[in-house]
């Protein structure tokens, strides 16, 4: 008897293939189709983009570059391969996720992929601890490889060479700025006010465009400005003496005896306005708009920035509430680099931003050498995903009592302060249990998203009062707490989902669980009775809360803190973030599925007594890393 299990993790399946004493596998598959509004989307289980970087490499054996997207909520990377467009025109971003285990692991605040030594082949730059690793592509016929060559880069300073600075909440840009061949590095200083020039030094000392021997031009004001906020900048910055101290200055707004205190900043570097100058465009960490910055000099060590625009491009400006980024990439396969725009932000802080629409992509109608912007989607990839916002919670039951599962997604709302709002989408089965195929139906089932006012719902299905048909149970955050709310179904066994909203059932949960925990109901000690086995966010710890009373009135009682040892890793990752005790191999006991934060999943043995240790069955490799807000649901289908 062959048993097959999905797992659904943060809407994105992982690929394993794994035996244990009753045969079965875990099949890694992106074919069942998803719609919406009569559109089927194109990469429905891509996982969603938050805060996107892009960059382009190539991935396969052809001759299109591919598309590379780090988001820096997660800290994923997410692969798509350029693929030719059915109507015979443009390309189409196909999810690749076989690739994303190519990219090295723990990458952290940004990701740029550049060809440093002129190979044809992008290499690898991210944040360090305070400045820049970097990795070289020693990829062939089609296989990336990435091979650390510097942790930290080194620029040669006013004194001698030390790592290259960079915060890691801002962005840098790394280009060929003065035109020789080889890569320079822009950035903002330790200060967050003037700019650092790292000018690549390989073409002069070598001859050869192939090295990281950066240094710094020798002052404090290259490009003769300083900025302080948004659109404070102060223009004819006259430099020093070559020592690194500043000189005077024709005008400074800056407050006396004060500076800003550097806290993020972007920049991209391109000529904007076809004169044959690099112009900056740079976003900050408070602000919403991107400012060019005109360059009225030349691209190397005289670049000379004079004048800005507050909003840009003029048509369609790029706003978002905070900390805009911007990238130059062809995406669109024509040959000519559009422009993209996204949050540089690592968390949805008071929820103001839309990660439904948090791409934004600007088609560059002109040329490379003279571009001009149009906006055209403001979702780009995300249009074709099944993309929720953020921290999207799937849950798969049969709904409408035809034999295969339906899809309940939550996510964690949209609006913001007290109108933010969230609800449960639903997505029939219209396909069979073998071969699925969804279609959403509502964005509000049972009319939740306005009656509860409940935000990051995650709904999870269990029988709770034991009589063979599947209740509901919606984890989820009020104003003032967080809630366990449990509907019963009324149906009849094999029949479709009844469900009643008045007749909600709000468990006494307010002071175990915290809004970032995850639950999962189960009848741990196999007494007839739903118990609560929690992943606790803050310590990544499992704790098991027995069930004294009833499903209507539970009187919940923690028994064990630390069910099973799990903890955090070295790298501070939930070992245990999302929990499936299910039949997994059919032999009527129970297994434990376990996802943790790197996006590793791993099967134990049940234990009969739940205070014992976990036999590890076998493990799940990641495919990318799903992050941190992962929700899981199992679905097993028995072909015998």
């Amino acid at each position: 008897m062959k048993k097959t299990v999905s797992v659904l993790l943060f809407l994105s399946v992982i690929s394993v293939k794994a035996q244990i004493t009753n045969p079965f596998s875990f099949h890694y598959d992106q074919t069942p189709p998803v719609q919406i509004e009569g559109r089927q989307l194109t990469n429905p289980w891509a996982g969603g983009l938050n805060a996107p970087q892009y960059s382009t490499l190539r991935l396969n054996t052809d001759t299109r570059d591919d598309l590379a997207v780090f988001d820096r909520t997660t800290g994923k990377v997410s692969t798509f391969i350029a693929t030719d467009s059915p109507t015979g025109s443009g390309i189409v971003w196909q999810y690749a996720p076989e690739y994303e285990t190519t990219f090295p692991a723990h990458l952290n605040a940004w990701m740029l992929l550049v060809d440093y030594d002129g190979d044809d082949r992008a290499d690898l730059f991210t944040s360090a601890s305070g400045g820049v690793r970097v990795f070289h592509n020693e990829g062939t016929n089609g296989k990336t490889v990435f091979t650390p060559v510097a942790d930290p880069l080194l620029s040669e300073g006013f004194t001698s060479r030390n790592p290259l600075f960079i915060y890691s909440t801002d962005m840098p840009a790394i280009v060929d700025y003065d035109g020789d061949g080889d890569i320079d590095i822009i950035t903002f200083d330790s200060s967050g006010n003037s700019i650092a020039y790292h000018q690549n030094m390989s073409v002069e000392r070598t001859g050869l465009p192939s090295g990281l021997d950066f240094k710094r031009y020798p002052n404090l004001c290259w490009g003769h400005f300083q900025k302080e906020y948004c659109n404070d900048f102060t223009f004819g910055f006259v430099c020093g003496d070559g020592s690194g101290r500043l000189g005077n200055q024709r005008s400074m707004n800056m407050p006396s005896g004060g500076r800003p205190l550097h806290t993020g900043n972007t920049i991209t570097m391109l000529d904007t306005d076809g004169d044959g100058k690099k112009d900056m465009l740079f976003g900050f960490v408070s602000c919403e708009n991107v400012a060019r910055l005109r360059n009225t000099g030349t691209n190397d060590v005289n670049a000379n920035f004079t004048s800005y625009d507050s909003l840009f491009p003029a048509r369609s400006p790029i706003l978002f509430p905070a900390f805009p980024a911007t990238f130059w990439a062809d995406v669109d396969g024509d040959g000519v680099k559009d422009l993209l725009a996204s949050p540089n932000v690592s968390a949805n802080a008071n929820g103001v931003f839309d990660f439904q629409a948090s791409s934004w992509l600007y088609k560059n109608t002109g040329s490379n050498q003279k571009p001009d912007f149009q906006l055209i989607q403001k979702d780009f990839l995300q249009a074709d995903m099944l993309d929720l916002g953020e921290r999207a919670a799937p849950a798969l039951a049969d709904l409408d009592g035809d034999g295969d599962l339906d899809l309940l997604v939550g996510f964690a709302g949209s609006g913001t302060g007290t109108s933010r709002r969230a609800s449960l989408w639903h997505f029939e089965n219209t396909g069979t249990t073998q071969r699925p195929a969804f279609r959403l139906v509502t964005t509000d089932y049972l009319g939740m998203g306005q009656s509860l006012q409940l935000t990051h719902p995650v709904p999870s299905f269990a029988d709770l009062d034991n009589n063979g048909s599947l209740d509901l149970v919606v984890m989820g955050v009020s104003t003032s707490e967080v809630e366990v709310r449990v509907w019963v179904n009324t149906a009849p066994l094999g029949r479709g989902v009844q469900l009643n909203l008045s007749s909600a059932i709000r468990w006494p949960t307010r002071d175990l669980l915290s809004p970032a925990d995850l639950l999962t109901v189960s009848d741990v000690d196999r007494d007839g009775r739903a118990d609560l086995l929690i992943s606790n966010a803050s310590l990544g710890t499992i704790q098991f809360y027995r069930n004294a009373g009833s499903a209507t009135t539970p009187v919940f009682q923690l028994q064990n803190q630390t069910v099973g040892g799990f903890t955090r890793d070295d790298y501070g990752y939930a070992k245990a973030r999302s929990l499936v005790v299910a039949d997994v191999n059919g032999d009527q006991k129970n297994e434990l599925l376990v996802a943790a934060d790197n996006g590793t999943v791993r099967l134990y043995q049940y234990p009969d007594d739940i205070n014992q240790s976990f036999v590890l069955l076998d493990s799940l490799p990641a495919i990318g890393k799903p992050g941190a807000a992962v929700r899981r649901q199992v679905k097993v289908d028995r072909c015998g």
